[in-house]
């Protein structure tokens, strides 16, 4: 079968014929429907050889792809609950299920796969689903009925992952509350949506591109404040606007130095700022720099349990889903356009589909 490798750190992806995974007894075999590109790819395939947080951490010579969705093409012998053909998606983190933390209900901190900074996963250190065939096993593989698996292939990480962090926060968002998304990228456009889903918080949208912020605006946000230069006019908007206040909970899907200012500046006394994305920024904290009893913590990833919570919200219409589609031969031009920034949603390279049953 034809796969989309990241061959050597530092060069681009390109398409290998491998041999066709089996399935183990406890594990699925899909036929590929979509696999949704990420940033953190063109992460990875920048990274010079030895550098951090990937090429440090494990070799190169893996199929990309960590948002796979499909369909079940062979059971292992001890799979009874999934039918050959069903659709199904992949959780985006591997979990031993007997550390510490499995057992414990925080799987996505798992120590079996963790590299560093890294957790090792499908299309980061192992073979992703940039490929015609995925193997995974039973217990990272969620069912979705008669739901599309090109439609839900980016609810598996850029979904999931904004709904985790919200999740962080949604007990504090009582009526009369607010809370900023920073970054209107692929998961800040879902955090949006989680927080007006879950709560009746006041939700601000700030971006740096205007079309981002109105993109927040579509899918339900109150607020959408433009964010320039350092940040200061997005601060003393936000806080004009709460009269003061400041914010309950911030979540920042960029994580550059200028965004956690930003966050320090308009959290409020008790409020928690969560940090998901990876530009590598700091956040100065002392007395007078940080609200008193504000809360920081950085968040990792996702459980199972959030991606069949994202499916069901998913599957009740009421979450806005943006793709843009693209072949499986053309998976660097998907590359090209989201390094470029000219897509129009989440990039998912779609496979040909054949009768799997």
């Amino acid at each position: 079968m034809r796969a989309f490798k990241l061959v050597q750190w530092g060069q681009p992806g390109q398409y290998v014929d491998v041999a066709q995974p089996a399935p183990g007894p406890s594990d699925v075999l899909i036929r590929m429907a979509a696999a949704g590109l990420c940033r953190s790819d063109l992460d990875m395939v920048d990274s010079a050889p030895g550098s951090a947080p990937y090429a440090s951490s494990f070799a190169a010579g893996y199929t990309l792809g960590h948002e796979n969705a499909g369909h079940v093409a062979a059971l292992g012998d001890g799979i009874t609950d999934l039918q050959i053909g069903e659709a199904v998606v992949v959780h985006h983190m591997r979990h031993c299920g007997t550390c510490e933390f499995c057992t414990d209900g925080a799987e996505q901190h798992c120590e079996a796969f963790k590299r560093n900074a890294i957790g090792m996963t499908r299309g980061c250190g192992f073979d992703g689903g940039l490929a015609e065939f995925l193997v995974a096993p039973r217990t990272e593989v969620v069912a979705i009925g008669d739901a599309d698996p090109v439609l839900y292939a980016p609810l598996t990480d850029a979904a999931v992952t904004a709904y985790h962090a919200v999740q962080t926060v949604v007990s504090r968002l009582k009526p009369g509350t607010s809370a900023a998304m920073i970054g209107i990228g692929g998961l800040g456009t879902y955090g949006v949506q989680f927080v007006k889903l879950l709560s009746s918080a006041r939700v601000f949208a700030v971006d740096n591109v205007q079309s981002r912020v109105e993109a927040a605006l579509a899918v339900g946000a109150d607020d959408g404040i433009l964010f320039d230069g350092d940040g200061g006019a997005a601060a003393a908007e936000i806080l004009s606007l709460t009269q003061g206040r400041g914010v309950d909970a911030i979540i920042d899907f960029v994580g550059s130095n200028d965004t956690l200012k930003l966050a320090a500046k308009v959290s409020r006394p008790r409020g928690r700022i969560v940090l998901v994305g990876m530009q590598g920024g700091t956040l100065e904290v002392g007395w007078g720099l940080l609200a008193t009893s504000c809360e920081f913590a950085v968040s990792l990833g996702s459980t199972r349990q959030d991606l069949r919570e994202v499916c069901q919200l998913a599957k009740t219409g009421r979450l806005k889903i943006d793709i843009q589609t693209f072949p499986f031969d053309e998976v660097q031009a998907a590359y090209d356009a989201l390094r470029a920034g000219t897509l129009t949603g989440r990039a998912v390279v779609v496979f040909p589909q054949k009768n799997t049953s």
